[in-house]
């Protein structure tokens, strides 16, 4: 910027103070002066530009085109997965109670939560609770001495009984000759013997009679109290049975191996019967009702395959079957259930009772179909790139094939669409019947 000489400023306002008009002539003069300056200024600086500008390369048309992905069309046999949610839960739990009173003695270390209860081959489950027993010891002791005494007392009926029984045939035998010898002299009275002699005799057989009505009488109630003492003695016996079993109660083992889920016991704590003990699961087999859409009913067989995961993981954890399939559809929900089974695996985390799972079932598989991405459509037509001999371009067909079945992010093409040919799945909004497209390399 130009810069007057000093002393010019204060020369130039006497002059102006001297001469109003000349001093209006001159600012018009210094303006046009600058605006002309500022036009020579802005010209230099555009010829500058200019020629610093260099030519933009020349662009091949084709490299204009647009860049598409695309996928090649393959006609295979389709799998079909449907998803859904159900709450695992074990088939078998049990919470274990005492059955006998008494004061807890003893308790095995397998007896805290999330401990594994083995199942030993050919043996016993390990014992886990054991309850005082020494009263039912001594109840036990007496029941056995009282089914002794009863014994006793039959063995003592059957001696008197076979004692009754002889004493029986020997007055048989008397009764019989006495009256064989009444038979004998009733002939021969009043010839030879008197009637005294008579009476006598049939005394005698009156007596043998008598004796032998006794010894019946005797020898009936001798059986009608060994019935009785048999009675007894079974009860008797039984109540040994009973007491052997109380005894046996008072050591507690598991049902059946497992985990245990809670224990609710201490030592030194009494109980009676009813009171829990602990509870246990068999993480063996678990099932979960798997809640799937209604519309997918007739598609899910007993015997498919699931795979199984918790929410937040992406990968599958256990495996399981459908082991049956519910015969009605929740109406409400607008979903059915099928109950998958998974078996515990050694060395593996079982499926937990009671955790929200994402299942993969095995649906029906499609024969012979080709797996399009729904993106890949637009108003149900699809893109194809079929590439120019010698050339990195390709033109866009237009295809609109026969669609077997929507699922969730697939369609199912039986029709229309050739093997092998590479489709759009982008930038569909941009192509039209016949475009000039680059093809992106395939991902791997």
């Amino acid at each position: 910027m130009l810069r007057p000489p000093p002393g010019f400023a204060l020369w130039s306002q006497a002059v102006d103070d001297q001469h109003p008009p000349l001093a209006l002539t001159r600012r018009i003069i210094a303006s046009v002066i600058v605006i002309a300056l500022a036009l020579v200024g802005a010209l230099q600086g555009f010829k500058a530009f200019k020629a610093m500008r260099r030519d933009s390369a020349r662009v091949d048309g084709d490299a204009l085109a647009p860049l598409v992905r695309t996928q090649v069309a393959v006609k295979a046999d389709y799998p079909e997965t449907l998803r859904g949610f159900g709450r695992s839960r074990a088939l078998r739990r049990a919470t274990v109670v005492a059955e006998v009173t008494g004061v807890v003695r003893a308790v095995s270390p397998l007896l805290e939560a999330g401990t594994v209860v083995p199942a030993s081959e050919g043996a016993d489950l390990p014992v886990l609770v054991t309850i005082d027993n020494r009263d039912l010891a001594d109840k036990l002791d007496r029941a056995k001495a009282e089914v002794l005494a009863a014994e006793g007392e039959l063995t003592r009926l059957g001696t008197l009984r076979g004692s009754l029984r002889t004493r029986l045939l020997v007055t048989i035998r008397e009764l019989e000759a006495a009256q064989r010898e009444l038979e004998r002299i009733e002939p021969l009275v009043p010839k030879t013997l008197t009637r005294s002699d008579l009476d006598a005799q049939r005394l005698q057989v009156g007596l043998r009679e008598r004796a032998k009505l006794v010894l019946d009488a005797q020898i009936q109630e001798n059986a009608d109290a060994a019935v009785v003492a048999e009675s007894r003695i079974a009860a008797l016996r039984s109540g040994v049975a009973l007491a052997v079993r109380e005894k046996a109660r008072t050591q507690i083992s598991a049902p059946f191996a497992g985990r245990i889920e809670e224990r609710m016991v201490e030592i030194g704590e009494r109980v009676k019967p009813g009171d829990p003990l602990f509870t246990i699961v068999d993480l063996s087999r678990v099932e979960i009702p798997i809640a799937l859409p209604a519309g997918r009913y007739d598609e899910v067989l007993v015997g498919a395959t699931a795979s199984l995961r918790l929410p937040e993981r992406t990968k599958p954890l256990w495996t399981g079957t459908v082991a049956r399939v519910a015969p009605q559809i929740q109406a409400s929900q607008r979903t059915f259930f099928a109950y998958v089974v998974v078996e515990g695996t050694p060395g593996q985390n079982p499926a937990p009772p009671g955790g929200h799972l994402i299942a993969e079932v095995e649906g029906r598989t499609h024969l012979g179909v080709i797996a399009i991405p729904r993106r890949a459509f637009l108003r149900e037509r699809v893109f194809v790139a079929v590439p120019q001999e010698g050339k990195d371009i390709a033109i866009v067909e237009i295809r609109i094939p026969t669609v077997e079945r929507y699922l969730s992010g697939v369609a199912l093409v039986s029709d229309g669409l050739a093997a092998g040919e590479h489709f759009l799945v982008t930038n569909l909004e941009s192509v039209a019947e016949g475009s000039t497209v680059r093809m992106a390399p395939e991902a791997p």
